[in-house]
């Protein structure tokens, strides 16, 4: 059998996966990054052709979490991306290291395309219920420290929300510093 005809199947199911879970997850929250998309749809293919050119090697498994190793250090020492982005390029570089694998394992490809559809489900009941349960997320540098005190809660509501123009659910409190008088708050608006 020719490699072409051996890796096109679950590259199609790696391809098809990942703009569902990408294009159709990811991308249509209000929260979403455009910028990340392109990496993500790029990381999958990529990590899919090496996995599966490579699945004949004795090492391949080794050599794939090697590439993870290699790509995680790469990319990321340069910026910090918020937990919700990585857990989606994490998702980028696993989904073809399963789909290449398959044929290493007993796994059918019925099975495989099941435990795709099953992961982009979850994917994407789990990302839109948390966006509905606690709201879209900002940073905040907030400068009125008088307001952080234990009895100024809803004082500190009612400012967020007339600075930003969006009703304000709660917030968090990330770090203090009294040197400058200011706070960074995670504001959570409904």
């Amino acid at each position: 059998m020719n490699v072409i005809s051996e890796i096109l199947p679950g590259f199609a199911l790696t391809l098809a996966t990942a703009l569902v879970i990408f294009g159709l997850g990811y991308a249509t929250t209000r929260r979403s990054r455009p910028e990340y998309i392109f990496t993500y749809l790029v990381f999958s293919m990529l990590a899919y052709l090496i996995t599966s050119l490579l699945r004949d090697v004795q090492l391949t498994l080794g050599f794939s979490f090697g590439l993870l190793a290699v790509f995680t250090i790469l990319r990321y020492r340069s910026i910090m991306i918020p937990v919700r982005e990585m857990t989606y390029l994490y998702v980028s570089i696993m989904l073809p290291f399963a789909n290449a694998l398959f044929i290493a394992t007993r796994a059918t490809f019925a099975d495989i395309v099941a435990i795709n559809a099953g992961l982009a489900i979850f994917l994407l009941v789990v990302d839109r219920f948390l966006l509905t349960r606690f709201g879209a997320a900002q940073t905040v540098n907030y400068e009125k420290i008088d307001l952080i005190r234990a009895g100024n809660h809803q004082a500190l509501i009612d400012d967020l929300t007339q600075r930003t123009g969006r009703r304000v659910r709660h917030y968090i409190v990330e770090e203090l510093d009294f040197l400058r008088d200011t706070a960074i708050l995670t504001v959570y608006f409904e």
